[in-house]
Formats: C-alpha cells, structure tokens, sequence
C-alpha cells in the first residue's frame, strides 16, 4: 500500500474541512439567505465525502479485502476489518447517500440537512481522517 496516496487525500479532506468550518458558525437565517454560500459549503461537502470514498476503496483494494457492491458499503467493510468503528461506519455511510443527493441532484436538496451536517457533523470527518492516520 502506497501511504503517499492515502496522506494526498486526506489532505484534501483537511483542506475541504478547513474551508468548511469558515462556515460553521453563521445562522441558519445568514446560510439559508445566501445561495452561493449554499453552493460553495455543497461543493466542499461533496468533496470531503469523496475523499472518504477514495480513501476506503483504495485501502480495501490494497488490502485485498471483499469487494463492496456500492459505496455505501465500503465503509461497512472498513468497519468489518477494523479500519474504523462501526458507529463511524454508519456515520459515513450516511454522508455517501447525502452525497448522491447533492451529486445527481434528483432530488430538492434540504437545506436544512445540509446545515446540520455543516454545524453538527464536520467532527466526522475528522474522526475518519484519524481513524485513518492510526490505520496507516
């Protein structure tokens, strides 16, 4: 396993993170008043996602574990292999559906969702890039 690829994105997952968290702290009224902002905290959520998607299909590749059959599941296997834990597990499988939503947009996107993930839910990308940091 070439460690350089996992560190490239994790990274970008710090990078996205970062740029995220200048969002963190504004109300509801100010993020749901200003598209761009919306757009822009969107794209970077989208990003972080993919780059815990990255991470776990590359570890799992390299490491010659079970196949997942969707994204979802690469992180069930992570959990399985002790990669990570299996609530962090469920957490980041979570964030893979939201990301389908924001990636094909068949759906209106709920901003309210995507609020609470960026003022509640950013820890779990940092526990990822950790669990990922002791795995390596």
């Amino acid at each position: 396993m070439d460690i350089r690829v996992i560190e490239a994105r994790l990274r970008k997952l710090n990078k996205n993170m970062g740029k995220l968290q200048r969002f963190s702290n504004i109300s509801y009224d100010e993020y749901l008043n200003n598209e761009d902002m919306q757009a822009i905290v969107e794209r970077y959520l989208q990003v972080c996602i993919q780059c815990c998607i990255d991470i776990g299909n590359y570890i799992i590749s390299r490491q010659k574990l079970e196949v997942p059959d969707s994204e979802t599941n690469v992180f069930i296997i992570l959990a399985k292999n002790k990669v990570i834990s299996k609530n962090l597990a469920d957490k980041i499988k979570g964030m893979v559906k939201f990301r389908n939503i924001l990636v094909h947009d068949y759906i209106d996107i709920d901003q309210r969702l995507v609020y609470e993930i960026l003022t509640k839910k950013l820890q779990d990308f940092e526990d990822f890039s950790k669990a990922i940091i002791n795995f390596i």
